[in-house]
């Protein structure tokens, strides 16, 4: 979880104190669109190869819908409360 942390952590002070080049920013944007896709692509691995998740999946229902609504809803709503005080400096 630490490395997690670290690896954002660096990720942002390098967004934020070095001016990187377009061609760095459209690099960085095709790595995290790979990254995610193969991230996406093993949770459903992982999700398939689990018999008592997959025999459940009808029975998850409501309450998983919610979960992620209000997840998707809270990450958007936090991002742009941060990007009010990130951009707010140019």
């Amino acid at each position: 979880m630490w490395s997690i942390i670290l690896f954002l952590s660096a990720g942002i002070a390098i967004g934020f104190f070095f001016n990187l080049s377009e061609k760095s920013k459209k690099t960085n944007s095709n790595i995290q669109l790979l990254g995610l896709v193969l991230l996406l692509f093993s949770m459903g691995i992982s999700i398939g190869a689990n018999d008592k998740i997959v025999n459940s999946i009808g029975k998850i229902g409501f309450q998983s819908f919610l979960f992620a609504f209000f997840s998707i809803v809270s990450t958007i709503a936090v991002g742009f409360v941060i990007s009010k005080f990130v951009y707010r400096r140019n």
